[in-house]
């Protein structure tokens, strides 16, 4: 048995960066802002509608509608709250309270019309990361502790739990769907595409009626009921064995694909959009999405070889092309800008460099900035970036480009190094520095 409880453990609480929760926050919250500000006018003019007002869940109490100036006023409350929520600030208070009133704002909304269940699982899993350490990373109170010299946590399991039930719920989302097709008067039909089918028809005869157009691939797959009897089959599949994606991380992220094809589907035979599902979105939990900022290069103990002797070994060491213009600006740009004398330089043509990245194993590289801060290197846009915190307002705002994914960060970085001797030239003598500041340069080739 306890071989067992282990298993569980291990799987349900796995070790995760800090940073993938905090993606998740910030994806969530951008998807939900969106829907709230493109839909407010329409909101206001919904809860004026009275006679359309049948509450539902935690709300079902409620005898009668919000007024609807009252209404208003939430809605702007939610739309802060919401802001709060993506940047993450005072956290600690802001993300239980948006996460309570977020499932009570959307339980209010779904007391009109129709419940959108495919929005339920959006509105889970904001609650979720409302409640957990979500903003311990790539937030405005971990941008705060980063000046107060706090480092952003490792990974832990106190991140990987709350991942793992995002993933159920949204694994148990589609189970459920599943398990209401089979439950409903259609049941079976739905296997052999017959419903489907049926289902499709009706949509489109719906839409001519209205005076909109049918479905992109509708005049082609209506006529082969073989393929519907298919699409049948896979979406009893994919729903049906939703479970199946919490075993195995690579199962999960197989299933996640499939499904988000599938909503595809949907839209160009139904011309239904599902948006939190056909972004992909709702399947993050399921991918080490972190990876695409990787920001956290490598990580070891510098032992320093008899070639190079120095009383003190900083911490904070750029390393830059000595003699490039735009990478000497660049240095001079930082000693005008820092807030401290944290920085220390020397040139990838320098022994220091040299030996540094021979002991990082790194291989050299004149056309990358590198950043040697407390035994962590960071090459290229995430060096830049990770400088950037170190200078006066406003250029210290310049590292919140970090959400941008690194591959397209790079992309521009080695776009402007592969010309920067076309554009900018090479430097033919060295710059006068004070003495101050040549004490911060640990070789004499540099500017």
């Amino acid at each position: 048995m306890s071989s067992y409880f282990k298993t569980i453990r291990d799987h349900w609480f796995i070790n995760v960066t800090p940073q993938r929760l905090a993606l998740l926050r910030i994806a969530t919250g951008i998807f939900c802002l969106w829907y709230l500000l493109s839909r407010f006018s329409m909101l206001q003019k919904m809860v004026k509608n009275v006679e359309a007002y049948d509450p539902i869940g935690i709300l079902s109490w409620m005898e009668q509608p919000i007024p609807p100036t009252i209404f208003l006023w939430i809605t702007i409350g939610v739309i802060l709250l919401n802001i709060a929520y993506i940047i993450g600030w005072k956290f600690k208070f802001t993300g239980p309270l948006f996460a309570v009133i977020i499932l009570l704002f959307f339980t209010y909304r779904n007391s009109w019309s129709m419940v959108y269940h495919n929005r339920n699982a959006l509105i889970l899993h904001m609650v979720i990361l409302g409640l957990v350490a979500s903003a311990d990373a790539w937030s405005w109170d971990a941008f705060k502790k980063l000046k107060k010299g706090c480092h952003i946590p490792k990974a832990n399991w106190q991140y990987g739990w709350p991942i793992q039930l995002i993933c159920a719920v949204t694994a148990g989302s589609y189970f459920l769907s599943g398990i209401a097709k089979l439950a409903g008067d259609l049941a079976l039909e739905w296997a052999n595409g017959t419903a489907m089918r049926s289902q499709v028809a009706v949509d489109a005869i719906r839409k001519e009626v209205l005076g909109s157009e049918a479905a992109p691939l509708f005049d082609f797959l209506f006529e082969h009921t073989w393929l519907f009897l298919g699409m049948g089959i896979l979406t009893f599949i994919l729903e049906l064995g939703a479970p199946l994606a919490l075993i195995k991380r690579r199962w999960g992220m197989a299933w996640s694909i499939m499904t988000w094809m599938m909503h595809w589907g949907i839209f160009f035979i139904m011309g239904i959009s599902f948006r939190y599902q056909m972004t992909g979105l709702i399947f993050l939990s399921f991918f080490d999405i972190e990876k695409l900022w990787n920001i956290k290069e490598k990580k070891l103990t510098v032992s320093f070889s008899k070639k190079v002797t120095l009383k003190k070994i900083p911490t904070s060491i750029i390393l830059f092309d000595g003699v490039c213009n735009l990478c000497n600006s660049w240095v001079q740009f930082i000693l005008k800008r820092e807030k401290n004398k944290h920085y220390h330089f020397a040139s990838l043509q320098s022994e220091t460099a040299k030996v540094l990245l021979k002991e990082y194993s790194i291989s050299l590289d004149l056309s990358s900035i590198i950043l040697v801060e407390d035994g962590i290197i960071y090459q290229k846009s995430d060096a830049i970036l990770r400088i950037c915190e170190n200078l006066r307002y406003p250029w210290y705002l310049i590292r919140w480009c970090l959400i941008i994914p690194k591959v397209f960060r790079d992309r521009i970085y080695d776009f402007v190094a592969s010309n920067r001797y076309m554009w900018f030239g090479k430097k033919q003598q060295c710059d006068l520095l004070d003495t101050d500041q040549r004490a911060r340069f640990l070789d004499n080739t540099a500017t």
